[in-house]
């Protein structure tokens, strides 16, 4: 339809005059935006303060309200308080936005924040006005049937996840600040395992709501953090479902890494990294180029959310005659597929699946052994095995070095270790099965006692001549960046190399027509000693804290240390003492040795001279 020749003169005029306008306001304007930057600058270490002041008030009052029973009057003086705590957020969020001059830049900076304000407003505006009908219908899905005990239910959600969105909005700057990754490692392990056990000591994660003490619960934290899987107290019937669930997310953080976490979503809820950031996050996750940082990020979360849910599936089908409520069943797969897949070995069972019901269902232990196996190999052979190798520039099934030394070995283990424990076991543990239940028995033993810590036997009753293989899988363990422990197989099979290489009298290690570099022999090397010194050093320590069998002590240090998790039935019967060495050696076998020692040894800046070579008798 065209416009009449009159309607086109009044459409410019007003076109013209709005361009007038707005440029005489943003002219008149100029001088005020000057004056709000720098006003803005003056406040900002008001607003942190502010906003610092308003997520602890949040994590206290979210704390009281999940973690504590609150008498009636306290509960709704605790939702009055949220209120207020939103309020703030609220009022500081449209402060921060009127006095800075780049409004678009600060909304998509916090998107998350601005979208859950924006949602939290209308909820309570429709509430204030009485239009409450569509509330009630998506309370109903959640068992609340009054609109204020919705809108308090909504608020505490905000509430978590503005918490951990403040969270992981600092974590840019934090790596900004420190540039040391060894560091940072150790300190985000620490940081979140203190935190985990501050949340294991509240009283409404244990069944009988007094919480656990504090060092069962730093014990308890850093297993899970740790994926190790030792146990003070039985995770199926002593922790109710918030404990279990408080359980289960720090798993997931640990086998990932605290910083692989934080970094994904900071980028996704906060600005883009900087080259430094960048950097330092490629020697972080071992990552040879530092424009792949982010891909190289995106790759180990989304490799480890589709594997488990592929577990979550092939434990859900093979419980359907065990766990007949829907429910039940799935929140019990989703436990399993993390906890498998992280190799972290807590179980929703109190025998973990060493029952009749999972120990010769052959679904539940293929999942299992799936699940292990793919997340003990570690994200890199993963990647290189479904995608080929990124080193090569044509993209073909030619795998890498490391892949080919990751596969081999894990291959060997596997196979040698079942068979080992076939052969010792045979006529004893397993006498009473069926000869196709004794080879899935002792395939499961051989995959899991390298670092998962699952088990379908009792592991008290296994002859010591078992026992001692067990302690060779669980010292090897996984793969270097995977969710398990241990002092990796690459590291066992580069020393092997070297030692046939010395004997051979070659002066270079050489495998499929490649060099292996002396730094990386020299790393191999220096985690195998460190290993020792602390396995030696833990070991006698509980020999004179613990009056307890040593082959049983031996166990449990080896277990703890290689973050296995398996255990000869003696780690609740350990003295204080005795659980904070173990509690250590957990830590110490998750962040690693090796890594450990570098963030805290001072660094020499590299020596350009040598010294005149001279011979030691060694052998």
């Amino acid at each position: 339809m065209k416009f009449s020749k009159e309607l086109k003169k009044i459409y410019i005029k007003l076109v013209v005059r709005w361009r007038r306008l707005y440029k005489k306001y943003r002219n008149d304007f100029r001088g005020v935006e000057v004056e709000l930057y720098d006003l803005n600058d003056r406040l900002r270490p008001y607003f942190r303060g502010l906003s610092l002041s308003l997520m602890l008030l949040a994590l206290a009052s979210l704390v009281g309200s999940f973690g504590f029973e609150l008498p009636t009057e306290y509960q709704r003086l605790n939702s009055y308080l949220e209120f207020v705590i939103v309020l703030g957020f609220f009022g500081l969020f449209l402060s921060r936005i009127f006095f800075t001059s780049q409004r678009l830049q600060l909304i998509k900076s916090h998107l998350l924040e601005a979208l859950l304000l924006s949602l939290l407003a209308v909820a309570s505006l429709f509430y204030l006005l009485g239009i409450d009908s569509i509330f009630l219908v998506w309370g109903s899905l959640l068992d609340i049937d009054n609109t204020f005990r919705l809108l308090v239910f909504l608020t505490k959600i905000y509430l978590i996840l503005l918490v951990v969105a403040k969270v992981i909005q600092a974590s840019p700057i934090l790596i900004s600040v420190q540039r040391h990754p060894a560091r940072v490692i150790v300190g985000s392990f620490a940081f979140i395992i203190l935190f985990g056990a501050f949340l294991l000591m509240m009283p409404l994660t244990t069944v009988d709501g007094q919480g656990l003490s504090f060092v069962n619960a730093l014990f308890t934290s850093t297993s899970a953090v740790c994926v190790t899987g030792l146990i003070v107290v039985d995770t199926a019937t002593h922790f109710t479902t918030l404990g279990q669930s408080i359980i289960l997310v720090l798993i997931q953080l640990g086998g990932l890494g605290i910083i692989t976490f934080a970094t994904l979503f900071a980028i996704f809820i906060s600005d883009r990294l900087g080259v430094g950031q960048m950097m330092f996050l490629r020697d972080v996750l071992s990552e040879d180029r530092a424009h792949e940082t982010f891909s190289t990020i995106k790759r180990i979360v989304g490799l480890t959310f589709f594997v488990e849910a592929v577990g979550v599936v092939g434990y859900y089908l093979s419980w359907e005659g065990v766990l007949p409520d829907p429910g039940n069943r799935l929140y019990h797969s989703v436990f399993h597929a993390v906890s498998a897949f992280c190799n972290a070995g807590f179980s929703t069972f109190s025998n973990s699946l060493a029952d009749p019901a999972n120990a010769l269902n052959a679904g539940v232990n293929i999942t299992t052994m799936f699940m292990i196996i793919v997340g003990g190999l570690g994200f890199t052979t993963i990647w290189e095995l479904v995608r080929g190798n990124p080193r090569r520039k044509i993209r073909n099934r030619k795998w890498s070095l490391h892949t080919r030394l990751v596969l081999i070995t894990t291959g060997l283990l596997i196979v040698g270790g079942a068979v080992m424990i076939l052969a010792l076991e045979w006529n004893h543990t397993l006498q009473d099965y069926a000869t196709s239940d004794k080879l899935m028995l002792g395939l499961f033993q051989s995959i899991t006692t390298r670092t998962a810590g699952f088990n379908t036997l009792d592991i008290g009753a296994l002859t010591d001549g078992t026992t001692v293989v067990f302690l060779t899988l669980m010292v090897i363990g996984a793969s270097p960046a995977s969710t398990g422990g241990g002092i990796k197989t690459t590291t066992i099979a580069v020393l092997m190399l070297t030692v046939i290489t010395t004997i051979r009298g070659k002066s270079r290690v050489e495998v499929a027509k490649k060099t292996i570099p002396r730094s990386t022999i020299y790393t191999a090397m220096t985690a195998f000693t460190l290993a020792a010194a602390c396995l030696f050093l833990f070991t006698m320590l509980l020999t004179i804290t613990e009056d307890l069998p040593f082959l049983d002590l031996l166990f449990e240090e080896f277990s703890a240390f290689a973050t296995v998790g398996l255990s000869r039935g003696i780690t609740s019967d350990l003295s204080t003492a005795g659980k904070s060495i173990v509690t250590l050696s957990m830590f110490i076998g998750r962040v690693g040795s090796v890594t450990l020692a570098l963030a805290f040894a001072k660094r020499v800046d590299k020596q350009q001279y040598q010294y005149p070579k001279e011979s030691v008798i060694v052998a």
